[in-house]
């Protein structure tokens, strides 16, 4: 309970506090939820294409976690890292979703473990943080995924994405290199930034969606030349050749 002074009588005048929004929206009228919702979505979707926090897969864009982070924030919604766990072959992390008020709206676990064929060789702290990362896109998504897809984005975060191994149906075009073994995996710290993988996947899809070369025979052709299961899996040397050989072939060098 708050006071406040009366000045007439000179004496604390006990007030009580404003009730909490029923909904993140400040709202309770359906409409006004819907038309908030819809301008959220909108001023969304403009930030996100703009600073390319998204990777398209497979014809879906997901976004990454700065861009659900800032959904969160939008809507005063913010992730709490509440325990990280080390397992036998791994990490796993536990986030909450909260308004500023600590009311807990969301919630996810996530792991990430060696036994994924691109975190096979990394250090610790790398596997920890990416479990730290899933989980928070995924506790945001509970309360908030909606927005996202209104905004025209899958629901499902693409750090949950961009490591599954492409499918290999078609021949390569280019001279395979020798698999890298776990030992040859780069540290975390060379693998290709952020803005690389973005960069990459933008590409893929253009050449695709222009009918140069289908993603999936790209995909694996990259997987021959640079010898990973990904294109996240290349260095930041590597991941530096590939955009501009695909600029390239894209028509934009």
């Amino acid at each position: 309970m708050t006071e406040i002074l009366d000045h007439e009588n000179n004496e604390l005048v006990p007030v009580a506090p404003a009730p909490p929004p029923v909904t993140l929206f400040r709202s309770e009228q359906p409409d006004e939820i819907i038309t908030t919702v819809a301008e959220t979505a909108n001023a969304l979707s403009t930030v996100i294409d703009k600073q390319r926090l998204s990777v398209s897969i497979q014809g879906r864009k997901h976004v990454l976690v700065e861009g659900w982070t800032l959904l969160g924030t939008m809507l005063g919604v913010f992730p709490v890292c509440v325990w990280t766990r080390k397992l036998e072959n791994g990490w796993e992390a536990r986030v909450e979703a909260r308004t500023r008020d600590g009311a807990v709206v969301g919630a996810a676990e996530a792991e990430c473990l060696r036994s994924e064929r691109s975190w096979a060789a990394r250090d610790d702290y790398a596997l920890r943080s990416m479990a730290q990362t899933r989980a928070t896109s995924k506790a945001l998504r509970q309360p908030l995924g909606f927005v996202m897809t209104m905004a025209g984005f899958s629901a499902t975060p693409a750090e949950e994405m961009v490591n599954e191994p492409p499918p290999v149906e078609a021949k390569a075009t280019r001279k395979p290199r020798a698999k890298k073994v776990q030992e040859d995996v780069p540290p975390a710290e060379d693998l290709a930034s952020a803005g690389q993988v973005r960069n990459m996947f933008r590409l893929i899809d253009k050449l695709d969606k222009s009918d140069v070369i289908p993603r999936e025979t790209l995909l694996e052709a990259i997987g021959k030349e640079y010898g990973t299961e990904s294109p996240v899996q290349l260095t930041k040397a590597e991941a530096n050749d590939l955009i501009t050989r695909l600029k390239v072939k894209a028509g934009e060098e």
